[in-house]
């Protein structure tokens, strides 16, 4: 099953993270290292996350690389390249993990 991922229902309206539980601080550590890493490398095809697929539970056992891409509208969609784990990410554009360069118009 796909985790299908608003990253503003992790934030405020200040857009600061909300206090989160345990188990939702490393899921959410996990989803901002692979916005960090798409948005540093926007315009590759695919990029290999400097993740394992366990990271983002403590129970997980697959050892897992993490892959991701962002596609149409702006949205990350990222899977392992073992099992099949994968989700997209939404709404990180502007986020203080959103790494693109701004564009002068």
């Amino acid at each position: 099953m796909a985790l299908k991922v608003n990253l503003k229902q992790f934030l405020d309206e200040k857009g600061k993270v909300l206090e989160l539980t345990e188990q939702a601080k490393t899921v959410f550590k996990f989803l901002t290292t692979i916005v960090l890493s798409v948005s540093e490398n926007i315009e590759q095809p695919l990029i290999e996350i400097d993740l394992r697929c366990n990271t983002r539970a403590a129970e997980l056992s697959c050892e897992g690389d993490i892959e991701a891409n962002c596609i149409a509208n702006n949205i990350i969609e990222w899977h392992c390249d073992t099992c099949e784990a994968s989700g997209t990410i939404s709404n990180w554009q502007g986020s203080m993990w959103d790494m693109q360069k701004p564009t002068l118009h």
